[in-house]
């Protein structure tokens, strides 16, 4: 429109063209020109004042303190959202300078041959563990030392090796305990409590995913809580056991993060990693720290756990199970009796169902229901057999 005006300007007065056109148009330039001079101007002063209040701590006082609202919005703005990033990054990283010396990589030892230097000691990583006692006393998964004649090592943060002397394992819960050879630089993780939890809590998660990552970190939130949990070996005749009141996360947890800890935003362990799920991303699960502190007690007291004994093999039987077959019921179906145990002295037979316990229906996983006794309780045990039900007392031993 300018453009425009101005010619017609010129066609109204042509004696004026020379002298008016290079003085209307030139106008227009430099006004246009100081315009787009100004914008990046302030373009500028607005980047440099962000940086200044990101970086300069001098700087963002004077922009904090200054008179001018522009400025005023923008530090509030730009502080904020800065301390809100540099908070929830420090807190990761502070959890996880205090807590690496404290966790482990537990290995397989084992030797292996070398073509350029023979026989040489080796190691395959398995899980993770974490230290609960600065002389060397280490809390992992049993399942991840499950093999009573494999030869086991903890490996610190720095790489230095320590030798597994003893373990103390409790197969239902899923907990083991080792002491190794000289503690070394590690450090005892503080245990904290998984009574109070929230979802939506942030954690932190440090294992050795896959045997070959160790001090790997990962972090997300509890998403869920109680859960009830069934790991099984596959198969209808697979040995399964069921998990209940269990912590589930979305912080990513894979095979080898198995006995690592769960922490919380204080660097506090809260629970044990011990099962992720195939065929669905961000689902894990941890078994809470109270649990663990329960057996721990018992350890320091008596060097072991204290187990309750029964002395049988059996699958778990659902109803839904059961009605494929015939003369079968919801159960415990015993497969083995073992020789001399408490469940033999008391006339349980292979091939028995356990319908009831102390006339509490079996539903869930038996090992878990006789753990809820102690060592000399007497249990009234209903089996189903050829068709009928029959009662047997069972008195509890303390299993080796």
């Amino acid at each position: 429109m300018a453009d425009m005006r101005g010619s017609a300007s010129v066609q109204d007065q042509p004696h004026n063209k020379q002298a008016v056109l290079p003085k209307r148009s030139g106008g227009r330039r430099l006004a246009a020109g100081c315009l787009v001079t100004g914008f990046l101007g302030v373009l500028l002063l607005v980047a440099l004042a962000i940086a200044g209040v990101v970086a300069a701590p001098s700087i963002r006082n004077w922009i904090s303190n200054s008179d001018i609202p522009f400025f005023n919005s923008l530090s509030e703005t730009v502080i904020e959202g800065s301390r809100e990033v540099i908070i929830e990054e420090n807190w990761v990283t502070d959890v996880v300078e205090r807590s690496s010396k404290g966790v482990v990589s537990i290995a397989i030892a084992e030797a292996s041959l070398d073509p350029s230097q023979g026989t040489i000691s080796d190691s395959i990583g398995i899980g993770t563990g974490f230290v609960i006692d600065e002389d060397g006393v280490i809390l992992t998964n049993q399942h991840v030392v499950s093999d009573p004649d494999a030869s086991y090592i903890a490996i610190g943060w720095d790489g230095q090796r320590y030798t597994v002397t003893d373990i103390a394992r409790d197969d239902v819960n899923d907990f083991a305990i080792l002491r190794v050879e000289g503690a070394g630089d590690l450090e005892a993780l503080p245990l904290g409590t998984s009574q109070s939890l929230q979802l939506g809590q942030f954690v932190v998660a440090i294992g050795n995913p896959l045997g070959d990552l160790p001090g790997t970190v990962t972090t997300g939130v509890i998403s869920g809580l109680g859960r009830s949990v069934t790991a099984s070996s596959g198969g209808f005749w697979g040995t399964a056991r069921t998990y209940e009141d269990v912590i589930q996360t979305d912080a990513a947890i894979n095979p080898g993060n198995s006995g690592g800890p769960l922490l919380d935003s204080e660097g506090m362990v809260i629970g044990i990693n011990f099962a992720t799920t195939s065929g669905a991303d961000n689902i894990s699960f941890a078994l809470p720290i109270d649990r663990a502190k329960e057996r721990i007690v018992e350890y320091n007291a008596n060097g072991r756990f204290i187990k309750p004994y029964f002395g049988v093999e059996y699958v778990l039987i659902s109803r839904s199970e059961a009605m494929f077959y015939e003369d079968v019921v919801p159960g415990a179906f015993v497969r083995r009796v073992v020789a001399g145990s408490p469940a033999a002295d008391a006339g349980v037979q292979s091939g028995d169902i356990i319908t009831r316990i102390d006339g509490n229906p079996v539903t869930t996983s038996f090992s878990s229901i006789i753990q809820g006794y102690s060592v000399g309780d007497e249990v009234a045990v209903d089996v189903w057999r050829e068709g009928e039900t029959q009662t047997m007392t069972v008195v509890l031993t303390e299993a080796e």
